[in-house]
Formats: structure tokens, sequence, C-alpha cells
């Protein structure tokens, strides 16, 4: 068993940029702080967002629908966790189905516990959501809403083709289903493609936080509504009592970070510094049926029938490796993929990426020879 620190290679939080992030952040706060008094700043609820934050939400939306949303159908969240906590209950409701894909986000099966929906998986491949397949669940059983991820889906990384995008656009006007679309993973590639969202405007959720490509910590989501009535129908404070309002400090610092350009500096460095992980994992995944693509902050490692991820994943954290498995998304129904989760954006330095994934390498090996 390893002495040293555990290595933290489960999550998916993108790597530190501190010559870029912390002259950034630092000038930023300043601007805020000397534009506003403390008092001003935490003295009340910024509720939906000032003026100010939901027109930079709208910019920093805007970037990825192809077009700025009116300021008025932004909501600004305490990330994207609080924002499925509102849309779930209120979209959805006790009872009711919400269809996603069949290995989705691990709290959007304990929000349906807590919530009362019903969550139903709809099969994947290669793309993410097949159409055919969420056509048959509209069928069978009129699903409220749909969550997915078109975009780097976790944890398979999958990413959607333009035609699928359609169709799962068209799809939601010919049954009538709500779209919540978790775009958060979507500014770290070179290149990408509009989210479904651009194609239903009218009955989309469009989630775009900062927390995977600027700073995991920065509890800061945008939420674009299909209109403003119905963000204020959602959101307003006092539709029910929760925890989804952004922190003013947090809010005011996203605000400037995005009108200074800031953010977009930022995630530039995030994007150069993934580029280069990547770069160089690419010799060291050609042992393993290994499927991610570029910009992504993890791998999708299939394992073999013969061998068990989290048998496998409790042997490398034995080795100070930590890393995730299929089993937290999978949904009740649906067989558990032999598979492991490796982040790659949370190790420390290049160093310590190269001796996490040996370490993971060994005991893969390990583990085929065993079964052998």
């Amino acid at each position: 068993m390893s002495t040293r620190p555990l290595i933290e290679m489960s999550r998916t939080h993108p790597p530190l940029v501190p010559d870029v992030f912390d002259p950034e952040y630092r000038e930023a706060l300043a601007n805020v702080m000397a534009r506003f008094t403390p008092s001003e700043m935490i003295g009340a609820h910024r509720w939906m967002g000032t003026d100010a934050d939901r027109a930079a939400g709208a910019i920093f939306t805007g970037q990825r629908l192809g077009v700025v949303p009116e300021p008025g159908r932004v909501v600004v969240t305490n990330g994207t966790q609080s924002a499925f906590n509102m849309l779930l209950g209120g979209l959805v409701g006790r009872d009711n189905v919400l269809a996603v894909e069949c290995l989705t986000y691990p709290p959007i099966l304990v929000l349906a516990r807590r919530l009362g929906f019903i969550p139903k998986g709809v099969e994947m491949d290669e793309e993410g959501i097949i159409p055919e397949a969420l056509e048959e669940l509209c069928r069978s059983h009129s699903p409220k809403a749909l969550y997915l991820l078109s975009t780097l889906q976790n944890p398979t990384t999958a990413t959607m083709s333009t035609t699928r995008r359609m169709a799962i656009a068209d799809l939601a006007r010919r049954y009538d289903f709500q779209i919540i679309e978790d775009d958060i993973y979507s500014l770290l590639p070179e290149s990408n493609l509009p989210p479904i969202s651009a194609y239903a405007p009218e009955r989309s959720w469009y989630l775009l936080g900062v927390a995977k490509s600027i700073a995991a910590g920065f509890k800061v989501a945008y939420v674009v509504a299909p209109s403003v009535r119905l963000a204020e129908q959602q959101f307003w404070p006092g539709v029910r009592a929760t925890f989804w309002m952004a922190a003013p400090i947090s809010a005011a610092v996203s605000t400037q970070l995005i009108d200074t350009g800031g953010a977009e500096r930022i995630v530039a460095a995030v994007r150069h510094e993934m580029r280069a992980r990547h770069s160089l994992l690419e010799p060291k995944l050609k042992s393993f049926d290994a499927v991610t693509r570029e910009g992504a902050l993890h791998v999708w490692i299939r394992l073999p029938k013969a061998l068990c991820g989290k048998e496998l994943a409790d042997l490398i954290r034995l080795r100070g490796v930590s890393v995730g498995t299929g089993d937290p998304y999978t949904l009740p129904g649906f067989v558990t993929p032999q598979a492991l989760r490796i982040g790659i954006g949370h190790a420390k330095s290049h160093a310590e990426l190269i001796e996490a994934v040996e370490v993971v390498a060994e005991c893969h090996d390990h583990f085929l020879r065993t079964a052998a």
C-alpha cells in the first residue's frame, strides 16, 4: 500500500493555470471591491442576478448558442447542481418521467429520490443518446423533459454530430418535452458544434457553468430559459425556498471577468494546458481500450469482460491513485459498464499525471494476467 498522499484522478476538475488565473481573478476582485462597498455587495441577495450579471451571462452563453439571448431569459445560479434542483422539481415534478442518458450524472439520481420524479434511461452509442431509443421512450412513458450533455458526455465523452442534435430537437417538438441541456464541458474543445438548445430555443433550458472551464470552486452557472416569463416562473425566489442563488461576490467577479475578457483568457489557458496533457498521455493510452476527445477532462477506459471495474479501482487506490468507475452513473435496470473514469485535469503536475496513469496501467496489466 502506498504511503504517499493519494493522487486524485476521480474528479473532472480543470487544471490550475495560476499564471493566468491568479492575476485575472485578483484584478476582477479588486475592481468589484472598488465599485461596491462590502455592505452594498453582501447586504442583499442578487436573486436571479443583477441586470449587469444577467447581461454578462447572456454574452457568456451566447458564444455557444450563436446568438446573445435576451438578458431577462438568463438566471445566475450557484452552480449547475443548484439549477437542477429548481428545474427538475418545476419542469418534471413528482411521479413524472425525466429521460436521461443510460449513464447519467449521479446527482440526478439523488435528486430523483428527493423530488420524486422517475429517471428513465435511454440507450447510447458513440454519439450519446440514440434518437430511435428516445422516441420509443417517448411513446411508452411520455417524459416531461430530457436531461443530457451533447458535448463530452459524462462519463463516456460521447459528442453528438449536428445531425444527431437536430434529431433530438425534432423529437422534443414532436413529443412535447422540455430539453435541459448541460453544456458545462463545451468550452474546452478548440472547435465545437452548437448545442441542441440552439435548434429548439423555445423549449430548451440551457446550462453553462464555469466550474469545468475556469475553476472547480467557482460556483456560478448561467441558465438560459425559453422566455423571460418562464425564467421568472421557475426561479423567482417566491416559488420555492432553496439554495440556488449565486453568492453575490462570486456573481460580481464572474461578471467582471466576462466583461473584461478575463474569463476568455482563463479558458484559453485551461484549453492550452489540456491540449498538453492529452499529448502527453496519448502514447500511454495505447495499451488501453480508452475513449477520450479533444478538450475532455477525463478518459473513459473500457475494460475486458474478465475485469471488474470496482475491484480494479480498489487495487489502484491501494497503490495511491483514486479513479472513478461506471457504477455511480448507471441507472437501475441497466448493466453497469466495466470501465474506469480517469480525470486528467486535477493532477498537480505533468509528472504526477504520468505517475498516476502508469499506476493504472500496472494494475490493469496485473488484473489481466490474474484473470488469464
